[in-house]
């Protein structure tokens, strides 16, 4: 089912991904923050956030510990947009 464009559900789901970046104020993997989004399952999450990274609301950089994911100026910026 997809959702019009129109529609007040249509951005629920980036304003809910983008906030917990914005509450955790740092770097997250895509474990963690699906835990803390309650996005699961927890694999379709390195998807998800590597979509909103290409959106350019996300950065992007890998470490030791893998895939980390940060609220980028832009996603501040859309969250900021999403809350009006």
């Amino acid at each position: 089912m997809t959702i019009p464009v129109h529609s007040p559900r249509y951005n629920m789901l980036k304003k809910r991904a983008l906030e917990v970046f914005e509450r955790h104020g740092g770097w997250l993997s895509p474990p963690a923050w699906s835990g803390l989004a309650g996005f699961y399952p927890v694999r379709a999450a390195y998807s998800y956030l590597l979509r909103l990274h290409r959106f350019g609301l996300l950065e992007r950089r890998s470490s030791s510990a893998g895939i980390l994911y940060s609220l980028s100026e832009k996603g501040r910026q859309r969250v900021a947009w999403l809350g009006r």
